[in-house]
């Protein structure tokens, strides 16, 4: 006689399960992994082992070529925007209406994202970011002034609305294909975008002597065209056994409270940097430090590749319990890093390139420390407010990092690299930047001690438990 009772766990991707037999007052123990089943499964209910791999792939792929999509323009576009008679308010417009857009549809996103719908969103969002960038390299064959300024500002718009598809569902399509390493698939997105980010200038460096501004851009589009063929056919037509979306209802209520915005706002001035990188680096390396737009492509790998060199290292570090700890340091050295671009202004021995190189890579370290535990400390902000549902958290910080992030890079293109740099120059504008990032910081560090959340934290699946078993004992009679 046997009988079996079994436990299921709540909504987990592979849940383990422990299968213990007692056999003539002897025990044996083993672990074995099950798996939920999906809408297009096998008949065994589960995707196949390569499958799997091939889903977390391929939205690797899609990210990295967002990471093109996102470096490309800055140590490009500005110049040639100065030979198309566009103001460096003007050029922080184009720069930032990328996220801006980004920002605007994260929000229709998040109240009409489900397990259901997820896949027509992900791969909308290729298309709607292919076709973005491809009109954005064109336009720079088309008339001068006004008519490069809406054009240019138009293929931006609709770029950022791909890529605001793509941020909130390559992270939750990813991680649900190993939800137990959640640290690990998020440190591999983000490395994915720093790969992106590290490739796309020296890329642009190389390919526009060849064919033109335009050359760079149109073979990221052609690569993104083909990863939409890809992703058609591999992923999953559901990617979770839970049918639970965020309502509009939920996500205000989530994002305005005052524990999600003590996470987020600073978060998102943390962002700026990548703004007023985007729009006034490249045109201050020319000016003050005499380089051309070939060789600037190759300075901004100095941001790209310490970030992609520390976001596995970030990754590992949340899995063990340290994302609240790495959080408050990233807070606590973002504002330095910035005020490092200033000193030049006094100290002129330190206006070299060098020094600028040295401020970059640690930007990138910044941002790398930023990107790991800003998921997992949203996550836990959820938990705090009653969101039991592990898709429900997951959706919530997926698109509020969206948010924030786009945001943060939109204020940096918008206000500091637009507007302040046109009316303070660039080391002012720095040092403004400095003093409005120590002051968030400030914030975010109090709020992590007032709620106790400097400590270990991990990944749940539950909201308490650390790991959810599903368990099966099996009696054998003697």
């Amino acid at each position: 006689m046997k009988k079996v009772i079994r436990i299921p766990s709540e909504e987990e991707r592979r849940p383990m399960v422990l299968e213990t037999t007692f056999e003539h007052n002897q025990i044996k123990t083993e672990i074995i992994k099950t798996r939920v089943p999906h809408a297009d499964a096998g008949e065994d209910g589960s995707l196949s082992a390569f499958r799997t791999k091939c889903v977390v792939a391929i939205c690797s792929v899609t990210i990295c070529l967002e990471g093109f999509n996102l470096s490309l323009p800055g140590p490009f576009f500005p110049e040639k925007a100065k030979e198309k008679g566009l103001s460096q308010t003007e050029i922080g417009i184009v720069v930032g209406s990328f996220d801006c857009a980004n920002v605007l549809f994260s929000f229709v996103v998040a109240s009409i994202l489900s397990p259901t719908n997820i896949k027509f969103i992900y791969c909308a969002g290729v298309i709607w970011s292919s076709v973005g960038i491809a009109c954005f390299g064109l336009v720079s064959e088309g008339p001068n002034g006004e008519v490069f300024f809406w054009s240019s500002l138009s293929s931006r718009l609709v770029a950022g609305i791909g890529a605001s598809m793509l941020y909130s569902t390559v992270l939750p399509v990813a991680a649900q294909m190993f939800p137990e390493r959640a640290g690990l698939i998020t440190a591999l997105i983000q490395t994915s975008i720093g790969l992106g980010s590290c490739i796309g200038p020296p890329l642009g460096s190389v390919l526009i002597p060849l064919g033109g501004f335009k050359t760079p851009f149109l073979v990221t589009s052609g690569l993104e065209l083909l990863v939409f063929v890809l992703a058609m056919g591999i992923l999953p037509a559901r990617t979770s056994s839970s049918r639970t979306k965020v309502s509009r209802a939920d996500y205000f209520r989530f994002f305005f409270k005052f524990s999600t915005l003590s996470v987020v706002v600073p978060f998102m001035f943390l962002f700026c940097s990548s703004g007023l990188r985007d729009s006034s680096y490249s045109l201050y390396f020319e000016e003050n430090l005499g380089l051309s737009t070939e060789k600037i492509g190759y300075i901004f790998i100095a941001t790209t590749a310490s970030f992609l060199v520390a976001g596995p290292i970030v990754g590992l570090l949340v899995d063990h319990g340290c994302a609240t700890y790495i959080s408050a340091i990233a807070n606590f050295t973002g504002p330095l890093v910035i005020f490092m671009f200033f000193i030049p202004k006094y100290l002129h021995v330190l206006e070299a390139l060098p020094w600028a190189i040295v401020v970059l890579a640690l930007n990138g370290l910044t941002t790398a420390a930023l990107f790991g535990p800003s998921y997992l400390i949203l996550e836990k902000v959820a938990v705090k407010q009653g969101f039991s549902d592990s898709q429900q958290r997951k959706t919530l910080a997926a698109s509020s990092f969206n948010l924030l992030g786009s945001s943060g890079r939109a204020i940096g293109a918008f206000l500091f690299g637009g507007y302040l740099n046109d009316r303070l120059g660039f080391y002012d504008t720095c040092f403004v930047f400095s003093v409005t990032l120590a002051v968030t910081a400030t914030w975010h560090i109090g709020y992590l001690f007032r709620e106790n959340l400097i400590r270990r934290i991990y990944y749940t699946a539950d909201g308490g438990k650390k790991t959810t078993l599903s368990l099966t004992v099996s009696y054998a009679a003697p």
